[in-house]
């Protein structure tokens, strides 16, 4: 199985063989490119049944309240997933904590994300993490 990539404006977007997907941020997340990451993600997910997403956000820029407010219209049968954030500093971990529980509770989606510092021990929860979600 070969990997798919794409950009969706500067943010660098990966499919690896399996079900995990690669997501690197690199400046601001701008009105409707959170939008298009976010059907990029939930189409794979819907046809897989689960998905494991390793977003990289050390060179991101933030989130506008516009890309913040694209996440109410994700899909409301979304399946249980896995996001990984690697690069969070503390005041951005509190925010993606906080948009990630509003998601949830507006979409029922079960999300279980954690922070971590380096990509290695993100996929490394990510091999935990599998046969639980089997």
């Amino acid at each position: 199985m070969s990997v798919e990539e794409t950009w969706v404006g500067r943010h660098y977007v990966r499919f690896e063989p399996g079900d995990l997907l690669v997501m690197e941020f690199h400046g601001p997340i701008l009105p409707g490119e959170m939008a298009a990451l976010a059907r990029l993600t939930d189409e794979r997910l819907l046809a897989r049944g689960r998905l494991f997403v390793l977003c990289d956000i050390s060179d991101a820029g933030g989130f506008s309240p516009g890309s913040r407010h694209e996440l109410r219209d994700r899909s409301r049968n979304l399946p249980p997933h896995f996001v990984a954030y690697v690069g969070a500093p503390a005041p951005v971990r509190v925010v993606l904590d906080l948009i990630i529980r509003a998601t949830s509770s507006l979409t029922g989606a079960k999300i279980a994300h954690r922070f971590f510092e380096t990509q290695a021990k993100a996929r490394a929860w990510f091999d935990e993490m599998r046969p639980k979600a089997a």
